[in-house]
């Protein structure tokens, strides 16, 4: 099945980056605590054309107010509709009566909720498609787009950095993002009536801004879609681009609790994740193992085999790494006897050099040393894929004699000339700093845990050989 995604492109963009834009339900109030959407569309600085419509003003924050959508002079890429539920059909067809070809529907309590909710969404989904009218939500804070401005989000949120990804989903909770996830664009597809999952895959998939995708799923409202679903993940695999699923729904419970959020239909959990292995996207179950996957696939250059080499400062992290390189079907690399020499010179003769590499014995002979020397050598080592790092961290006046100096410093200048990932792993109470200085180095990532650092590592490394029985 071939799919126009430029036409897909053609439909969505007004959603995220519209040239007009009419609010439906706009309000004078403004202020914390008032979840006034123009006030928020107006700090963000969006730079077009705000019509604020409500027969009850004349002016809205020092804008024209309308009467309704019909009454508005000028072309409107998109409406957003935030009024009582009755009225809502009405809205959508002043809307079509006006050739807008774009809607959100912030307003809930359609067909998730009651038998009259269902009566009122077919009758404007009817108007909505003899129109050829997209229509967001309902239930929905709509989309947000931190490169070109804009936002229909009811709840305020700051101008701030963000990285290459597009996030769907179906709740605002995502809107707000996370400290280790900073998304670029995001939408909140609400009951998806009518866009979906699959239509934003779709656009992220042709965005030149968007290197990964983010999407969370209760369910598909319009059957058939998981197919589709299918094809729209292969494709922004074939073009490069990552895709993380965090699908809710595993339990029967969590399935009855989707069919109340949502009203979609929660996909049973054991074929969903069938799907997703045939796709190779990534599913994460948590928030935070979402900010390891997202950070490891953006950061991190990826693996050609799963072999990889730890130095350690502490033995006992190395019985962890073992445990947790099992979980994660990951190797031990067997180091060359070039990188075996380099470290047992600095070593004490008494010290067997294995894989993980206890280096803690060494640095009394000089930590900066010691340091850079091991770090070379398993990066340079061609049986090595990836490196991990569990280290002391460590206020160094502390340790006058034989501190932890040169771990950071060998990582800032070794880490960037290699095509190989190094994870860190920093212990220690005083770490803020140091931490920061690490997050900042190419081709670094750090890392809470021995097993959070395995995860990692095996996001970004080729798939497990099967061999048959």
């Amino acid at each position: 099945m071939i799919i126009d995604l430029a036409g897909v492109v053609e439909e969505l963009e007004p959603f995220f980056n519209p040239r007009s834009v009419a609010i439906v339900g706009a309000t004078i109030a403004r202020g914390p605590g008032v979840f006034n959407v123009m006030e928020n569309l107006i700090s963000f600085g969006y730079k077009g054309e705000i019509y604020p419509v409500n027969p009850k003003y004349t002016e809205v924050l020092g804008k024209k107010a309308y009467k309704s959508v019909k009454e508005i002079p000028g072309p409107v890429d998109l409406v957003l509709i935030a009024v009582g539920r009755a009225i809502v059909p009405s809205i959508v067809k002043e809307c079509a009566e006006k050739g807008v070809k774009s809607v959100i529907i912030v307003t809930q309590g359609f067909a998730e909720a009651d038998e009259e909710g269902k009566k009122l969404q077919d009758e404007f989904m009817k108007v909505a498609r003899e129109a050829g009218m997209r229509i967001v939500g309902p239930n929905t804070l709509g989309t947000h787009n931190f490169i070109d401005n804009f936002t229909s989000s009811f709840i305020p949120i700051k101008k701030r950095e963000y990285d290459p990804i597009g996030v769907v989903c179906q709740t605002g909770l995502f809107f707000a993002g996370f400290p280790r996830f900073k998304y670029a664009k995001a939408i909140d597809v609400g009951a998806a009536i009518d866009v979906d999952h699959v239509d934003a895959i779709r656009y992220y998939t042709e965005d030149p801004n968007i290197k990964q995708i983010f999407v969370h799923i209760e369910g598909f409202a319009k059957p058939g879609r998981g197919k589709d679903f299918i094809e729209a993940v292969r494709e922004a695999k074939r073009r490069g681009k990552d895709v993380i699923v965090f699908k809710v729904g595993e339990t029967e419970a969590g399935r009855k609790a989707v069919m109340s959020h949502t009203g979609t239909l929660a996909v049973e959990d054991k074929v969903f994740d069938g799907i997703l292995r045939q796709v190779e996207a990534f599913r994460v179950r948590d928030y935070n193992e979402l900010q390891l996957v997202s950070s490891a696939l953006l950061k991190l250059p990826r693996m050609k085999g799963r072999r990889i080499a730890m130095l350690t400062h502490h033995g006992a992290s190395g019985v962890m790494a073992k445990d947790a390189a099992e979980e994660f079907g990951l190797e031990w690399a067997d180091l060359s006897e070039k990188t075996i020499k380099a470290i047992k010179e600095l070593s004490p003769p008494w010290l067997p050099i294995g894989n993980p590499v206890d280096i803690w014995p060494g640095l009394m002979g000089g930590p900066m040393r010691m340091h850079k020397t091991a770090l070379k050598a398993v990066l340079e080592d061609e049986n090595v894929d990836g490196v991990l790092l569990s280290i002391h961290i460590a206020d160094y006046s502390g340790w006058p004699a034989v501190g932890t100096y040169g771990h950071v410093d060998a990582i800032a200048e070794l880490a960037p000339q290699y095509n190989k990932p190094v994870i860190v792993v920093p212990i220690g109470v005083e770490q803020e700093a140091t931490r920061k200085a690490l997050e900042n180095i190419k081709n670094v990532l750090v890392c809470d845990t021995i097993r959070d650092a395995f995860k990692a590592f095996s996001v970004i490394a080729p798939p497990e050989v099967q061999v048959p029985k």
